[in-house]
């Protein structure tokens, strides 16, 4: 069922391909299994980055020689969904796997509006880009699959044309929200209704990552884009 990963960022892709017709030959190669089928795992943020750096479209081109469908997960609730990226990329600890202990992190009201507000860009983004390419695609909320993973994974099997697994297998990965993601919840919500969200539309600070300091020895324009 392919090796779904973020195939178009640069820690997986290894030395950055230069031309377009390398990217996607990479991003295939790693994100195949031995039947030819492939999975990639797309933010609107690594459209802009292949898109940028070679002048096209991925998905665009993908389809071109491809047989290409699209699943749409999205999270119902987005005040959580969004303190945890915050809580993620502040500590720049993603999943329950990383090495080590997360850097603790301090609560912040605009750093969790600001995220908010960049989820709730990224879903209209793939809302957007479906419509006006005219894609069919599969839709799925996250708290719906919590209880049983089985339809996600009968659509992907179902759209890759390969046999349903026989069983669900057991995840590695483990929830990291806690009791602290709920303290934030009720103090969020209390803020909001003092504050409204003024503080989420202030300017975000440029993310310390290593394509603004690339963008930086370049003297290219540095991206705001976190998400």
């Amino acid at each position: 069922m392919g090796h779904s990963r973020e195939w178009l960022k640069p820690f997986y892709l290894g030395p950055d391909p230069r031309r377009y017709d390398a990217l996607e030959e990479t991003v295939i190669s790693q994100s195949s299994t031995a039947n030819g089928r492939f999975a990639v795992k797309v933010f609107p943020r690594h459209l802009s980055w292949s898109k940028g750096k070679c002048g096209k479209d991925f998905l665009l081109e993908v389809r071109k020689n491809n047989d290409l469908s699209f699943i749409l997960l999205e999270r119902r609730d987005r005040l959580r969904q969004a303190i945890s990226f915050y809580r993620a990329s502040t500590a720049n600890s993603w999943a329950s796997l990383d090495k080590g202990p997360a850097s603790p992190v301090s609560y912040s009201f605009a750093g969790i509006s600001q995220a908010f507000f960049q989820i709730e860009q990224s879903y209209a983004f793939w809302r957007a880009y479906l419509d006006l390419s005219q894609l069919p695609y599969r839709h799925f909320l996250y708290e719906d699959l919590l209880p049983d993973p089985k339809p996600y994974l009968d659509a992907v099997a179902e759209l890759l044309d390969v046999p349903v697994p026989a069983t669900v297998p057991v995840s590695q990965l483990k929830i990291q929200r806690d009791e602290l993601t709920e303290d934030w919840v009720k103090r969020f919500r209390q803020e909001a209704e003092k504050k409204g969200a003024i503080e989420a539309i202030e300017e975000a600070p440029v993310p310390r990552t290593l394509d603004n300091f690339a963008r930086i020895a370049l003297k290219r324009p540095l991206s705001r884009r976190r998400f």
